[in-house]
């Protein structure tokens, strides 16, 4: 049995985080270049009356509103999956890509309009056109939180959520599941474009008993002794935003009854930010490499 690292180099982290932000700035820009021209194109324009920024506030509150309540349904009816006596992931991901694209949008731009009524009267009296003044503190906004996103993991709790779910649905104590850590499956094999919505082909929790590492998802569930995990791997995906944090996924190569080797690469699930993924990966790492040099109980 043995160990293989192979750590990201940080210049390749560092031109990830570039170009993602980068063109974020890039499409901002070309926004708020957009509507200073169509402003200059006009006629001067008075300081924002008040008609605009309590239709702007009323806009906001009305998006950011929806927004919220978009999450609270999505987190309460597990995205909208009500049948957990089968498997429930494949057709889930689906629909939480979606969730993940309008949910956000909306509170995004709840906060973008309030930020437009709020801060556009101050930049046209400092001096700026009253077009810029108005879609420059939305594009800020929207900025900040899309860049905020890539680190924050709002869907976090809908992703343990699902997993005690179906697990207790499945005969799963709530005992038991107090005493696993929640991980998703995917094959290293698969790259880009192969791979829709999640990266993870199924999600589920691990075990790590005297005997036996123990896997129950919602679609597959096995278990494998020590002599069988001739190897255990870490790497990063460079086809996931995990990389972003650097964090170096835990591959196990398994070995078949038939000789052959399975590689199963593992995703820490239920963690809110891509830094807490990468310490989450990291103790799973550590967690596995204990288990495997532990004396065997006979």
């Amino acid at each position: 049995m043995s160990n293989n690292s192979k750590p990201p180099r940080k210049g390749k982290i560092l031109l990830l985080w570039a170009i993602i932000v980068g063109n974020i700035i890039l499409w901002s820009a070309l926004g708020f270049w957009s509507a200073g021209h169509r402003a200059a194109g006009s006629s001067d324009e008075p300081v924002p009356a008040l008609e605009y920024t309590i239709g702007m506030v009323v806009i906001g509150i009305f998006f950011l509103v929806a927004g919220v309540i978009g999450y609270v349904v999505v987190i309460a009816t597990h995205c909208l999956t009500f049948n957990f006596k089968r498997p429930v992931w494949r057709d889930l991901k689906v629909r939480l890509y979606f969730a993940n694209i309008v949910v956000p949008l909306a509170a995004m731009l709840g906060m973008g309009f309030l930020a437009s009524a709020l801060l556009s009267p101050v930049l046209v009296h400092a001096g700026l056109s009253a077009g810029s003044a108005r879609i420059g503190p939305m594009l800020g906004t929207l900025f900040i939180t899309q860049v905020s996103l890539v680190w924050v993991l709002v869907w976090a709790p809908l992703e343990t959520r699902i997993i005690s779910q179906r697990l207790r649905t499945m005969g799963i104590t709530w005992e038991q599941l107090q005493t696993g850590i929640y991980v998703g499956l995917s094959n290293p094999a698969v790259k880009g474009l192969k791979r829709f919505g999640a990266i993870e082909e199924d999600i589920g929790m691990l075990w790590l008993s005297p005997h036996q590492m123990v896997y129950w998802g919602d679609g597959e569930q096995w278990a494998i002794g020590r002599e069988q995990l001739v190897e255990v791997e870490r790497k990063a995906d460079s086809g996931s935003t995990t990389i972003l944090s650097g964090t170096q996924h835990v591959i196990l190569h398994v070995q078949l009854p038939d000789g052959s080797v399975r590689q199963i690469r593992l995703h820490t699930e239920g963690v809110l930010t891509m830094g807490g993924k990468r310490k989450t990966m990291d103790r799973l790492s550590h967690q596995i490499n204990d288990w495997r040099g532990a004396p065997v109980v006979a």
